[in-house]
């Protein structure tokens, strides 16, 4: 028996603006293909389908048109909901994507058994605990006056508690099946990326451990996290992480889904398979010198034209170099790549007005020229340019006198 195990899909997604729908679309139409390719009887999608609660309609295009190829392919799925989904908008067709072998958890249930979900296959036979993003108010009622600590620790035994009913219950009704646990949340010591925008105190501050999680499980197969890592001591907790970069931060990271083998009631293998890179990102940092010859000698094999983060550091501020800096972004604006996130900054620090004089000098006695030369030597321009902007500010300053 085969399942796949992937999350953290944020369909909708758009990096610095720009929208991730290609990317999204190429690694579906894989995912698909090696479903089919690899005779995949289980998939298994812990939580953030969407990046968003509120959808738009691309993205709900692009969920349903996979789960419509997945029609005919013998392949059963199971979708739990995480901190980015809404519950609504899961669990609305849940009832109609039943008939599809599709099964959709988007919160935690009312009746807890409802979350343990009995697979057959013509190759075998498991039980999943499909846990969703477990919200506090799944988990506990507040007390009052109860301090944080207390809170906290709270929200760990809730979490602990919550799998435990669903061992119980697995060992009481299924006592002789394998058993996959679902999850999405932080577990204490996973590398994060700039992408996960907001680790919930359930995640975060509670500090939940994978030994936290009670023995019984074969499999913990987790979402929320990007980087694809094992948790603790055992190969058999793990984030699959996102299918594609998203951010910057995840540039030279290799992206998974992980597949599992069963076999004879136990799981033999757990291998990682490789999603192709659709999309390169990539950095250039250094002088605008620097800056300038990497975007020239850069070339991509991708798919997808690359997305490029340019950052330039100079040693002083020069209105030249951020003329020039200005040009250099239009010269490359219909470049075979796209620059999206420019940024220049000066190494020195840009004083005030009234940190380039002597300590008790008053600005009163100043005149408006005294001031303009002395930012001028603090900028360290060279002459040329030194003498081009005292005769455009003596220009403007008899002009502001003369209609006076």
């Amino acid at each position: 028996m085969k399942i796949l195990h992937t999350a953290d899909w944020h369909l909708g997604k758009q990096l610095h603006k720009y929208s991730l729908e290609e990317d999204q679309r190429f690694f579906l139409e894989w995912l698909s293909d090696t479903i089919q390719q690899r005779s995949i009887d289980l998939l298994l999608i812990s939580g953030d389908i969407f990046d968003t609660a509120h959808p738009s309609n691309l993205a709900l295009a692009q969920y349903y048109g996979f789960l419509k190829k997945l029609i005919g392919t013998d392949c059963q799925v199971i979708v739990t909901g995480g901190n980015h989904d809404s519950p609504g908008v899961l669990n609305a067709p849940r009832e109609l994507l039943k008939f599809l072998n599709i099964k959709v958890v988007g919160s935690a249930l009312e009746n807890l058994g409802d979350e343990l979900l009995h697979i057959h296959t013509p190759k075998g036979e498991v039980v999943v605990a499909a846990v969703p993003y477990l919200r506090e108010a799944d988990l506990r009622k507040s007390v009052s006056g109860e301090g944080y600590e207390d809170r906290l620790s709270a929200l760990r035994q809730g979490i602990r508690g919550h799998y435990e009913k669903l061992i119980d219950l697995k060992t009481s009704q299924f006592k002789n099946l394998p058993s996959i646990a679902m999850g999405h949340l932080y577990v204490n010591g996973a590398s994060v990326s700039e992408s996960e925008r907001d680790i919930h105190v359930i995640g975060g501050e509670a500090a939940f451990s994978a030994e936290f999680f009670p023995e019984g499980f074969d499999y913990v197969a987790l979402g929320h996290i990007h980087r694809p890592q094992r948790m603790g001591t055992s190969e058999m907790i793990r984030y699959s992480g996102s299918p594609i970069a998203l951010s910057f931060s995840e540039r030279n990271d290799t992206k998974y889904v992980l597949e599992l083998t069963l076999d004879n009631a136990h799981i033999t293998q757990v291998e990682a398979l490789a999603v192709p890179t659709f999309r390169e990102l990539r950095c250039f940092n250094g002088t605008l010198d620097e800056v300038e010859a990497a975007l020239k000698a850069y070339s991509f094999s991708a798919s997808l034209s690359s997305f490029v983060e340019v950052h330039v550091t100079e040693p002083f501020a020069d209105p030249q170099k951020e003329m020039y800096f200005n040009y250099l972004l239009q010269e490359f604006d219909k470049a075979p790549f796209q620059i999206i996130k420019p940024r220049l900054s000066f190494e020195n620090r840009t004083r005030g007005a009234d940190e380039l004089f002597m300590t008790g000098t008053s600005i009163q006695d100043l005149t408006p020229k005294d001031v303009f030369l002395k930012r001028l030597v603090a900028e360290n321009l060279d002459q040329e340019t030194q003498s081009l902007l005292v005769e455009a500010f003596e220009e403007m300053w008899q002009e502001m006198n003369e209609h006076d």
